[in-house]
Parts: C-alpha cells; sequence; structure tokens
C-alpha cells in the first residue's frame, strides 16, 4: 500500500498556472553582515497574489477530479485560503537552512517544546493525562457511535485520518482496516535542535513515553486496545486497534 503523503498545493499549482512563480531565493541563514528587512526571512513569491493562486490551484484540482468531490464546492472565501495556504507552503518548504522544512515545522516544534518542558519538569505523566481530557468530548461521540453498532474503525480513524492533530503532524501515513502504519515526525527537527541545546529526547524516547500511553489511553475512552510494533530506527510506527474485552466479575462463592 502507498502510503498517504500530506503534498503542498505547490506542486499541483505549479501544473496548472501558465505563469511561473517559485519563492525567491533563501536568505542566508547566519548572514555576516545586518541584512535588510526584507532580505531576512524568505518570501512565497505569491505575495499579495494569494487569491490568484488560490483560482491556478483549484482550476487544477478540478481537472484532476479529487475521488471524494468536497473540494469543488468550496467557497470564495474557501478558495482564497487555499491560495493562502499554498502560499505559505512555498514559503516553508523553500526553507533549507539549517534542516529542509517540512509543511509540519511549526507543529513538530510546537509539540517538542512542550514534551521538553514535561520532561524537564518531571510532568510527562500529567501532560499526557492532559491531552487525553482535551480530545475526550470528541472521543466519547466516537465511542457512543461504536457501542450503537458502528465499527470500532471509527474509533482508529477519530485520533488518525480524522483529526487535523494527527494529519498535519504526520506527513506519511497509511491505514488498512484496524492496522495504522506512519512515519514518526520528529527526527529533521531533533536532528538540528539537539546540538544547540534546544532538546535532549530522541525519537524513540518520545514513541514510548508519550506517543505510545496518549495513544492508549485516548483509545481507551473508546473501548479499544492499542498495540505497538517494537521501535524500528527508520522512524515507522505500526499501530493496531482492537475492541477490548468486558472485565469479567468473579462470581461470589
Amino acid at each position: 500500500m502507498t502510503p498517504t503523503r500530506f503534498v503542498s498545493f505547490a506542486g499541483i499549482a505549479l501544473l496548472a498556472v501558465s505563469f511561473s512563480a517559485t519563492a525567491t531565493d533563501a536568505p542566508p541563514r547566519h548572514p555576516k553582515t545586518p541584512p535588510p528587512p526584507d532580505q531576512f526571512y524568505t518570501h512565497s513569491g505569491f505575495d499579495g497574489r494569494e487569491a490568484q493562486l488560490g483560482t491556478a490551484v483549484m482550476e487544477a484540482i478540478r481537472k484532476a477530479g479529487p475521488d471524494k468531490g468536497q473540494v469543488l464546492s468550496f467557497t470564495p472565501e474557501q478558495q482564497a485560503t487555499v491560495g493562502l495556504a499554498v502560499a505559505r507552503a512555498i514559503q516553508v518548504i523553500s526553507v533549507t537552512e539549517p534542516y529542509q522544512h517540512e509543511l509540519n515545522d511549526a507543529v513538530v516544534k510546537a509539540q517538542l517544546t512542550a514534551l521538553q518542558f514535561a520532561k524537564n519538569a518531571n510532568m510527562m505523566a500529567a501532560y499526557v493525562e492532559h491531552e487525553t481530557a482535551t480530545q475526550a468530548p470528541m472521543l466519547l461521540r466516537v465511542g457512543k457511535l461504536i457501542s450503537l453498532g458502528g465499527s470500532p474503525e471509527l474509533g482508529l480513524i477519530s485520533i488518525t485520518e480524522r483529526t487535523a492533530c494527527f494529519y498535519q503532524l504526520v506527513l506519511e501515513y497509511q491505514r488498512d482496516g484496524m492496522t495504522m502504519r506512519w512515519k514518526s515526525p520528529y527526527g529533521p527537527v531533533l536532528a538540528a535542535g539537539t546540538p544547540i541545546g534546544q532538546f535532549n529526547m530522541t525519537e524513540k524516547e518520545i514513541h514510548e513515553m508519550f506517543t505510545i500511553p496518549v495513544m492508549r489511553k485516548r483509545a481507551a475512552i473508546m473501548g479499544l486496545n492499542l498495540e505497538f510494533s517494537p521501535w524500528q530506527e527508520d522512524g515507522w510506527i505500526t499501530m493496531t486497534a482492537s475492541v477490548a474485552k468486558p472485565a469479567t466479575v468473579s462470581a461470589t462463592p
């Protein structure tokens, strides 16, 4: 099965538009002399033309023929948002120093910052509980659907493909029934931030102290169990869900 990739609309835009525009050359990461303000950050190349970009991207999407069709009914406001999103995607992807930035860069950094704080303060267990409690209202509703006869797959989907908390963080994933595989997203930022003292965690450590416990607690709210494969050095995680067995009560003699 081919992994799902959160692909930037930039590639679609370049296929759709007759004009050619890319981000301006990225400024030096560590300039030796003070640069002018407008040369101190990466530009998308579409500043002020996001609406035009959104129109071009939507035309490309319609030509590609999405199998679900939702994007075909975008409102003008949503279409403008697409253009803005593509411009920001171009801006992010153009940053190659000190590492190639991905579309999830800000989300990864924000989560790593929170995880590092929790680790330093010896609050990881409390952080996991807080994350779980934050999502509990949505998960309880999905658990209700399952209890009414809905497929248990709804539970797995609710903590992965259905929520932006997952698909804006994880760029590569694939689901087959009750099994989800994804590429851990933390590696590039950890590799850049650890040598300069921002982080002192490994991906394996994050997987064991955060990902596994928080996913299991979310699943438990919906009456599901989760099993994880051993950590792989390539960062691919395999998580399999199953319906939790009802607790048995011993008969009183």
